[in-house]
């Protein structure tokens, strides 16, 4: 029985892991002569702050700091959401609507900072469905460390064999299997799964194909 379902943010509900991608390639590079090279990029999908904070160095080098960074990728990525908006992942709101009226729990658990999550919600008008939010910022350790997912299914009140995590990323369907979570895999910028020492529990091309997967597993269909 799944009882909540738990939400990755960046990549998954909002296509901002390419606009990511781009912020970095397009103006933090040129800006600062450092490379990015995309398969070190993909390594850092996932992770709150801390997380990127300690990884940088090695994948990115000295040039720049970890700080620096964040600052130039959140310039260009608010320019481009202010004039674009939030590109929402194709589903999504179905997906919820769904959750919704079969009473499913449901929470986001992104390792995006408090105040930009927030603005994405607001922007998208999705705030209303969750019924608790876990941000990066409230966290020690980011994915793959479960502890994001922890707190998600202990605000919800859920035991995390109850839930299920809806992931893109590499880092963060480590983080569900550690947790103990029922994991489902909807890919974005790439498929994580042959990366993983144990496959999720689903894979999926698009989240609304998560609604006929959960009520199959509730008995509603």
């Amino acid at each position: 029985m799944i009882r909540a379902v738990i939400f990755d943010m960046d990549g998954l509900m909002f296509d901002t892991e390419r606009l990511y991608v781009r912020a970095l390639n397009e103006y933090v590079g040129p800006k600062t002569g450092v490379d990015f090279p995309y398969e070190n990029v993909l390594k850092t999908l996932g992770c709150n702050h801390a997380g990127f904070k300690r990884m940088f160095p090695e994948l990115f080098g000295t040039a720049l700091t970890p700080e620096q960074c964040t600052v130039l990728v959140t310039e260009w990525m608010t320019k481009e959401i202010l004039h674009h908006g939030v590109p929402v992942k194709p589903g999504l709101y179905a997906l919820l609507d769904a959750l919704k009226a079969d009473g499913v729990r449901t929470a986001l658990a992104t390792g995006t900072s408090r105040p930009i999550a927030l603005e994405y919600l607001r922007r998208t008008d999705t705030h209303k469905y969750f019924d608790a939010l876990v941000f990066g910022d409230q966290v020690a350790h980011g994915k793959p460390d479960p502890e994001i997912f922890l707190a998600a299914a202990n605000a919800l009140g859920v035991d995390p064999a109850d839930a299920a995590v809806l992931e893109d990323s590499e880092n963060g369907l480590r983080a569900a299997r550690a947790g103990g979570f029922f994991s489902i895999c909807v890919p974005d910028l790439t498929d994580p799964t042959p990366r993983l020492p144990v496959p999720p529990d689903a894979v999926l091309r698009t989240l609304e194909e998560a609604i006929p997967l959960i009520r199959a597993i509730n008995g509603a269909d």
